[in-house]
């Protein structure tokens, strides 16, 4: 405590400098919290004690003049100046004592309000670290399955190369299989109904160019009369050329003239046998 009073006021602790309100039960206050409550009635706001004698409340000037200083005490004898100042040394004493007892609560409750906060912030320090730890493992878990499923992305992806690959080459040995297939026969007869009797009959197709002779080529077990049948033949001996002549009968192509061929032959054919 510094030199200076402080207003007993719980609201104010105000430091007096000017004047000051004191009472008989040692207490002071500040001219405006003494002025208001002394107003209202004859009690220390402090310790609720009556205040009714003449002198039990006077308000006192904290710095007084020099004229004040000299007359207050002159003319008393030694032993009254000794107790007068002895009773103000015992007021000094015990505001003193009171500032120092309201310094002490108040470390106190701060001290109590420190550990509180210091277990509050250490039960919030072991909840984070635990939750720190449990993230952490969390973390070591996820990013296992990250790897695990960065390995099955690369075996999936090389797989799919491998695949691709094999279709690919599927796809390429198709199109040479196709390409291969494909003759100018398959081209011929489009738009016509494709029968059974009629694929059978193909097997049996001879090129153009590929009979030897002259003449009109005659099946095995026929002779030539039988192999004319009631139609003209369909291919005679080209003397001038040496090559066979097709006969076109209509717009039809040459597989239908072949099979045209086969097909009246087989029915002069005994028992429908061409060979």
């Amino acid at each position: 405590m510094d030199d200076e009073l402080i207003c007993n006021y719980k609201d104010c602790r105000k430091r007096l400098k000017t004047f000051a309100w004191v009472t008989s039960c040692s207490h002071v206050f500040c001219e405006t919290d003494g002025s208001r409550e002394f107003e209202k009635q004859q009690v220390c706001p402090a310790c609720d004690t009556t205040l009714t004698g003449q002198y039990d409340i006077v308000k006192s000037e904290l710095k007084p003049s020099e004229e004040y200083k000299s007359m207050i005490l002159a003319g008393q004898r030694p032993e009254i100046i000794m107790e007068v100042c002895s009773r103000a040394m015992s007021f000094w004493t015990y505001q003193t004592h009171l500032e120092r007892a309201y310094q002490e609560y108040r470390a106190t409750k701060a001290t109590e309000k420190a550990k509180q906060q210091e277990s509050y912030y250490e039960h919030m320090l072991a909840v984070n670290q635990s939750e720190a730890a449990s993230l952490k493992t969390q973390l070591v878990c996820i990013n296992k399955e990250l790897e695990a499923l960065k390995s099955k992305h690369s075996e999936a992806s090389e797989k799919l190369l491998e695949k691709t690959r094999q279709y690919q080459k599927l796809q390429g040995m198709y199109e040479a299989l196709r390409r291969r297939n494909v003759t100018p026969a398959s081209f011929e007869g489009e738009g016509e109904r494709v029968t059974p009797r009629r694929m059978a009959l193909r097997q049996f197709e001879i090129p153009l160019g590929s009979i030897p002779d002259k003449e009109a080529f005659v099946p095995r077990g026929l002779n030539k009369k039988q192999a004319q049948g009631p139609a003209a033949p369909l291919f005679t001996a080209d003397h001038k050329n040496h090559a066979p002549k097709q006969q076109h009968h209509g717009k039809k192509g040459r597989g239908h003239v072949q099979e045209s061929y086969f097909m009246v032959h087989h029915q002069n054919t005994p028992g429908g046998s061409l060979f």
